[in-house]
């Protein structure tokens, strides 16, 4: 029977775990402090422990840290009653398997412990196995794992390792499609071209149930010049393996046997469907580590990225412009006399007067760009591959726009307001980062300083 060691000073939560729990048939004992929980955590074996985030004499976040210090193997859930995003991603990237927010549905609770039970299963079944060490050290360092280009690497090379071949080739589905993210053993073109004829040919990501697919004479009906290419000659059997996660495909890993060998007769399915479950909650809790990363940088008023988001965008932006040779320019936007909106017409009516002109700036620009509220009533737009002239001319829109727009319409208000904006282009004006954020806001506050409403270019401030 699993112990589960629940670890909360309020009386009312303790019981209510507890109650739910040994309803699920699973041995409970609490603690209402963190000593309590220490003392029992060395005394006894527990396969999961749930914990508040706040306790009277230490953190759940530390209880977190000394709970894998104690053994990595047992899981740990955070409860609180202050959901705080940084708090979450703190808990996650140091192991706990999740974050639940109070007041907590009692199914959704009993579900996330069945998760993290089962989860422990797994690992307890395989400990039975021969070389398992190394197994469970690769299947952690993929759990533990919560960057989705890390995971591309993990995930195929410890699939390719456990089924002891060098040649491989995994998709993953990105942006609408899939995708080949990482390439083993074959070049570029015939990886490509192989690919290519066993998701045509073979259609693993339409597999409903399954996750192995072992494909035999795989080139057998392929065409002449594939089947007898220089690099695929030796390719005859295959086997895939479906990454499924929330219930999709996400990714399909193909195994391809080493030139001169077939591939290993004794398959451990067992092992790898144990790396495809670890794999599959790892993408998962990639997924929700972005989802949460995502949340720290878009402002709650408009759903626009915050001002902490122009950094990440400016760095990755400029990297990107220095690498291939484009432009990029940067607009920063500000409405003139917002004080007298929120002063005639209250905050209220200010703020949605805010967020329809974030829903403008959307409007203007591309999907590539980014629009960012940078606090108040300020905005900050980056156009890729853009430059003077064209900038100078998107500016001009959204200038336009701003000003022929009647705001809260819909509701009745007709308000009419201008904004000024400055802008300025990478390399033209500057190479570098900092200051061509602060040769735009110099821009802009120029052209408020000549009269508002007007679009204004480093070239005015310099003359």
């Amino acid at each position: 029977m699993e112990r589960i060691l629940i670890v909360e000073d309020d009386l009312f939560f303790r019981e209510v775990f507890s109650d739910l729990l040994k309803e699920e048939g699973y041995e409970v004992e609490s603690a209402a402090t963190a000593d309590e929980a220490f003392d029992l955590l060395h005394r006894l074996d527990y396969h999961l422990v749930v914990v508040d985030l706040v306790l009277e004499d230490d953190s759940g976040l530390d209880v977190l840290e000394k709970v894998k210090q104690i053994d990595p193997a047992i899981e740990v859930i955070i409860v609180t009653g202050h959901a705080n995003i940084e708090t979450a991603i703190y808990a996650l990237k140091h192991g706990a398997r999740d974050y639940l927010v109070k007041p907590i549905n009692h199914d959704e609770f009993k579900h996330t412990v069945s998760l993290c039970i089962e989860q422990r299963r797994l690992l307890d079944e395989n400990l039975e196995l021969k070389g398992l060490v190394n197994l469970y050290q690769v299947s952690q360092s993929i759990a533990n794992c919560l960057e989705q280009d890390r995971l591309y690497t993990l995930v195929v090379d410890s699939l390719a390792k456990e089924l002891g071949v060098s040649r491989s080739i995994g998709y993953f589905f990105e942006e609408c499609l899939y995708a080949i993210r990482e390439l083993r053993g074959f070049s570029e073109e015939a990886g490509n071209r192989l690919g290519e004829w066993i998701m045509g040919q073979f259609r693993p990501t339409e597999e409903k149930t399954g996750s192995f697919m072992l494909l035999n004479n795989i080139l057998g009906d392929a065409p002449q010049h594939l089947a007898e290419s220089g690099e695929l000659r030796d390719v005859r059997d295959a086997l895939v393996l479906l990454v499924r996660s929330r219930g999709q495909v996400h990714g399909v890993v193909i195994l391809c046997n080493d030139p001169g060998s077939d591939l290993p007769e004794a398959i451990n399915y067992k092992n790898l469907t144990f790396l495809l479950d670890q794999s599959s909650l790892a993408f998962e809790n990639a997924a929700r580590y972005a989802s949460a990363r995502n949340l720290i940088n878009v402002d709650e008023l408009t759903g626009l990225f915050n001002y902490r988001y122009l950094e990440v965008s400016m760095d990755r932006e400029v990297k990107r412009a220095e690498r291939y040779g484009t432009n990029l320019s940067v607009i920063f936007l500000d409405i003139d006399q917002f004080k007298e909106i929120n002063d005639t017409y209250g905050h209220l009516i200010g703020s949605k007067v805010l967020k329809e002109v974030g829903k403008l700036l959307k409007a203007s620009v591309r999907e590539i760009d980014t629009v960012i509220r940078y606090g108040g009533d300020e905005y900050t737009v980056l156009l890729v591959e853009t430059g003077l002239e064209t900038a100078a001319g998107v500016a001009e829109r959204i200038r336009r726009s701003i000003e022929r727009h009647r705001f809260l319409a819909s509701e009745g208000q007709n308000i009419r307001i201008t904004a000024s904006l400055g802008y300025a282009c990478y390399p033209e004006d500057t190479k570098s980062k900092v200051e061509l954020i602060e040769l735009a806001d110099q821009a802009m506050y120029r052209g408020k300083a000549s009269g508002k409403n007007v679009v204004f270019s480093v070239a005015k401030t310099r003359k």
